[in-house]
Formats: C-alpha cells, structure tokens, sequence
C-alpha cells in the first residue's frame, strides 16, 4: 500500500489574496511509524513552504494521510499556514500484492556508483535533478561532500532527527562535524527562514560545528539574511552553489 498526491496543491495567500499552484512533486513526502495495539501505524507527511511573491507573506502546507492497521486508511487531515487551500488535496491509494517493495530498486541501487550517475546526469542538463526522489538527493549530495573529503552517514528516513546527513573529518587533528539537510523542491518553492531556523537550533542541540541546508531551488531573502547574521553556524547551498560543488 503506497498513497500518492494526484492533484497540485491550489494555496490561497491569507495577506494580500494570490494564488498559488503548487506542484506536487515538490512537496516532500517524509514517512514515520508509531506502534499501537493493532501495530504500526504509518504516517505519511507531504510538506512544503514558499513565500507569496506577491506580499512575501510565509506560506506552509502539509497533507498528512494515516495507515493503520497496516494496509488499510485510517484518515487524513490537511493544514495550510499563513493561506489555505483553495480546494482540497486529493491522494490515491496503490495497492501491491503481499510481500512487494515499491522502494526495493531504489535500495539496492542508492549506493555510491548510483549517486555518481546521477551527478553525471545533473550535469548533463540539470533540469534532470527534478527527476529525483527526495532520497535520491540526499545521496547525490553526501556524495558531494564525500569528494571534498568527509565521511558521510545518510540517516533513515523516518528517524532522521531533522538531519538527513552527518558529514566528519578531521581539521588540524580535531574533529569537525556537519549537520546537511537537504530539501528537493521545485525550482520555483524557494526555502524559507523557518526552515533555516529550525535547523540551527537542531545545530545548536547537536553541537555540531556547522549546519549546512542545501536546495535545489533558492532561498527566500529573509533566509539569506538569517543565515549571514549566523555567520560561521549555518551556510545555505542553494541550486547554483551545489552545481559548482559537482563540477570540482
């Protein structure tokens, strides 16, 4: 059982009243699990942020759908901050036979070797980086920084701890620790300052030496000037910055 977003979001500025489309696949779609009596129960959260271009207000939208017991719906719910939804989110169920991973592929080939063919293909034509999952870029960019010399770990998926990669080496005999998370969003969904907040304080609670957020989009100009005030704490890897890391 797999639920998927069949329509783009349609978001509604609560400021100045301008509507947004949001595409779908730029959503991120995180997974977790809880155990209760029946066993697990399955949640599936389809987040995402931008700022209205017409007043800069900050817009979040998420979708969340609940499988429990596993394999049947329990329910679902949709939140919109700073806006809502012009018309409901709509999702469709996909049912698979007993015992088949839709994700299998995608594990057995997320290694090293598929990372680099998918910074070959980025490369190539970089509209190309919209064709990947969410964990795909999160493998593409722990191999980047695999090639400047860190030691990287992508954490699971559904207990990431609000970081999708740990990055280590050595500088000057001491240890040196990064904290990536990483957003796969259309090129058009600029991150927003909340997001660069929230992972400074996982920065700051982890003590780790820096945070680091990488897009493949943009970030809003309040997340620019969070981030410079942070000086040292945090550094923002937009689209642009990321291509220039994948070239060297």
């Amino acid at each position: 059982m797999q639920f998927e977003l069949t329509n783009d979001l349609v978001v509604q500025c609560d400021s100045c009243g301008k509507v947004h489309i949001i595409d779908k696949d730029s959503l991120e779609l995180n997974v977790s699990s809880y155990e209760r009596s029946m066993g697990d129960e399955v949640e599936y959260d389809f987040d995402g942020e931008c700022d209205c271009d017409g007043c800069g207000n900050w817009l979040r939208y998420s979708v969340r759908v609940f499988e429990y017991p596993v394999g049947a719906l329990n329910y679902d719910s949709c939140e919109c901050h700073g806006g809502h939804f012009v018309q409901r989110p709509e999702f469709a169920v996909n049912y698979y036979e007993f015992g088949y991973d839709p994700y299998e592929e995608d594990y057995i080939f997320s290694d090293v070797s598929q990372a680099c063919i998918n910074i070959d293909r980025v490369l190539f034509n970089s509209e190309n980086v919209y064709n990947l999952s969410s964990r795909e870029f999160e493998e593409l960019v722990a191999e980047v920084f695999m090639r400047q010399g860190y030691s990287v770990e992508v954490t699971p998926a559904t207990r990431d701890g609000g970081c999708d990669i740990i990055a280590t080496r050595n500088i000057g005999g001491l240890p040196f620790m990064l904290l990536i998370e990483c957003k796969r969003y259309g090129k058009n969904n600029h991150v927003g300052v909340q997001l660069v907040r929230s992972l400074l304080g996982i920065q700051t609670d982890r003590k780790a030496n820096k945070a680091v957020l990488v897009t493949s989009s943009s970030f809003s100009r309040d997340a620019k000037k969070f981030a410079e005030r942070q000086q040292h704490l945090i550094s923002l890897v937009d689209f642009d910055e990321l291509l220039r890391m994948m070239q060297k």
